[in-house]
């Protein structure tokens, strides 16, 4: 916990986004702009930030030249699929004014978000369901020659015209299509095909998607800055973050696919989304879908977008995989509900190979009758369990160095949440009573119980990437990355503030530069996953594709170090500054759309 910052921004009033005026196009990228800037509730944005108008023509083009440099990666040989970014494809050598050609469409080229719909009602209503990737038709509206295309300069790239019908964005407000500037883009020459040749524009999709997203009124804050934000990518259920996803996506697949968006704005819409009829509408000859929210036990009516009802999801996730749409993101709902409701922290704290805190859980009926009462009896029965767990470890000959102590602090947390909100410390009855009340009698709370852990003293928490793993491949079993963090200070005995360090920081600022002790402390760790990783397989036949393992370690004595494993986090997590982490990541998530056979037709 604690490797993300809270959105505590209050919602807007509801307002229309400008739409009119002849100085609006669907200009660079799919941006729908205004003098070079695109606008939301009347204020100027880019990537979220507000802007001055003037800035963003250079930053825009800067945008151009970055997206169209190829990524140095393997390419696909054209079946199997390698999951990592290559160089587009370039098939056009020149076009003429009024030729009609095919024209890949991508969505996180549109800051504004217009989708296409074939009925005006999938967007007038929530959830407004779309094509938000694929292949549509559009008519050339100047005369283009490769030979002075420059990826780096957009008024270069070929300009076209929509010819869609019918397009809403996520707020159900409808393009004026009549209106010429509002069809405009110019788009790269990588996403057009003449028609009088074959191309992928008229083959079937190799693979459909389908994104569930955030489409209320307030949108993700991504939380980009600070040592506990997500970096540049974005919160999970940001459009930077799904952006980085699908433009991974289009650099890994070329324009061979498809993707259908479903914008909520309230956990009631997930039940409105049909599962055998989505089905239907998947042309892929491979077909997933991806959850970018963040379920929690609350009812509606709190001020943080994408946090939606934890029940309503998973039945949604449950109907999904039964019509035979598999989740690609972040698990499938058996599995999810493990990582995310952490009950397995206290299930399987008494294993002495698993090293987990003592945890407890508290009803809630406990602490709704009388919280004190209930802190005393979760204090005893973390001091029970401390005799269990050192009479067990006696048992099997396991040494323990803190021989059945009475526990005397601690922190009390719960589930199904996001972005370390509910996590407190506690030293006493008291302190514990009143975290028990403040987590479990929050406003709208279907909360059923809390956990209460023991305390562990750590000098350092190493968190471990694993990407891919295979219990055949042992080296598979090795982290993709390391990441070292610190925290440095708690807010209200809340954990959301930390430091984060290379080994060799890590080394000098945690471990006194006692390098034989951190390599016992790795050491450790490394086989405490590997154990992890054997349990998740009796969670589930397939391994998760990507987990995140938080191991606590601490300086013992002079080369040696004790650990605790402090979290399991599930695919979507915090890269917390890795540098290459999203292309990693995401690269491993394409290849798993893939790992099924093609299904029959039903």
């Amino acid at each position: 916990f604690g490797s993300r910052g809270p959105c505590s921004c209050s919602r807007p009033s509801r307002a229309v986004p400008p739409r009119s005026g002849s100085a609006m196009s669907h200009g660079h990228g799919g941006a729908w702009q205004q003098n070079g800037a695109w606008q939301q509730n009347g204020a100027w944005h880019q990537n979220g930030n507000s802007v001055a108008p003037q800035s963003r023509a250079a930053d825009l083009r800067a945008a151009c030249a970055e997206r169209a440099t190829p990524h140095a990666a393997t390419a696909s040989n054209g079946v199997a699929v390698s999951g990592e970014a290559k160089p587009p494809v370039t098939t056009i050598g020149s076009l003429v004014v009024g030729e009609v050609v095919d024209v890949f469409h991508r969505y996180a080229q549109d800051p504004n978000g217009y989708f296409m719909v074939h009925q005006a009602s999938s967007g007038i209503l929530h959830p407004s369901i779309g094509w938000t990737d694929g292949w549509t038709t559009a008519r050339v509206a100047e005369a283009w020659d490769a030979r002075s295309f420059h990826p780096s300069d957009y008024k270069t790239w070929p300009q076209i015209q929509w010819l869609h019908p019918v397009w809403y964005n996520r707020r159900g407000h409808r393009l004026d299509v009549k209106n010429p500037n509002m069809i405009t883009q110019r788009v790269l020459p990588e996403q057009i095909r003449q028609q009088r040749t074959p191309s992928e524009a008229q083959q079937s999709p190799r693979l459909t998607l389908f994104h569930v997203r955030w489409g209320g009124e307030q949108p993700v804050n991504p939380v980009t800055e600070g040592a506990g934000g997500w970096g540049q990518i974005g919160a999970t259920p940001s459009d930077n973050y799904i952006n980085g996803l699908e433009d991974h996506i289009f650099r890994a697949l070329g324009p061979t696919y498809e993707i259908i968006s479903a914008f909520i704005q309230g956990s009631e819409e997930l039940a409105k989304i049909n599962a055998p009829l989505l089905r239907h509408m998947m042309q892929g000859k491979h077909v997933g879908a991806l959850y970018f929210m963040w379920p929690i036990s609350y009812q509606d009516g709190h001020a943080f977008p994408a946090y939606v009802d934890k029940a309503r999801l998973c039945e949604l996730m449950v109907q999904m995989e039964a019509t035979g749409i598999p989740t690609r993101f972040p698990h499938q709902s058996h599995l999810y509900k493990i990582f995310a409701s952490k009950e397995w922290t206290a299930q399987m704290c008494l294993h002495p190979l698993l090293r987990v805190p003592l945890t407890t859980m508290v009803a809630r009926q406990a602490l709704a009758h009388d919280p004190s009462k209930a802190a005393a009896t979760a204090i005893e029965a973390l001091s029970n369990l401390s005799k269990t767990r050192a009479a067990w470890n006696a048992t099997m000959g396991i040494a323990e160095n803190r021989a059945g102590a009475p526990v005397q602090k601690g922190v009390a947390k719960l589930g199904w949440s996001w972005e370390a909100m509910d996590v407190r410390a506690w030293k006493n009855r008291n302190e514990l009573a009143d975290a028990l009340e403040n987590l479990g009698e929050q406003p709208g709370s279907y909360v059923d119980y809390v956990f209460v852990q023991e305390w562990v003293d750590f000098d350092v928490e190493m968190r471990h990437f694993i990407v891919e793993p295979d219990l055949k491949k042992p080296a598979t079993l090795k982290p993709k990355k390391i990441i070292y963090t610190v925290f440095k200070s708690r807010e209200g005995g809340s954990f959301r503030n930390f430091d984060r360090y290379d080994r060799a920081q890590c080394l000098e600022m945690c471990f006194h530069s006692d390098d034989a002790a951190l390599a016992h402390a790795e050491s450790q760790a490394q086989e405490v996953i590997v154990r992890w990783l054997e349990w998740l397989q009796a969670q589930s036949h397939e391994l998760p594709v990507v987990t995140r393992f938080d191991i606590m370690a601490k300086r013992s004595a002079p080369g040696k170090a004790y650990i605790m494993t402090g979290e399991l986090t599930e695919l979507g997590g915090c890269f917390l500054g890795w540098p290459e982490g999203p292309k990693t990541v995401f690269s491993a998530m394409v290849r798993s759309f893939f790992r099924d056979p093609i299904p029959a037709a039903s």
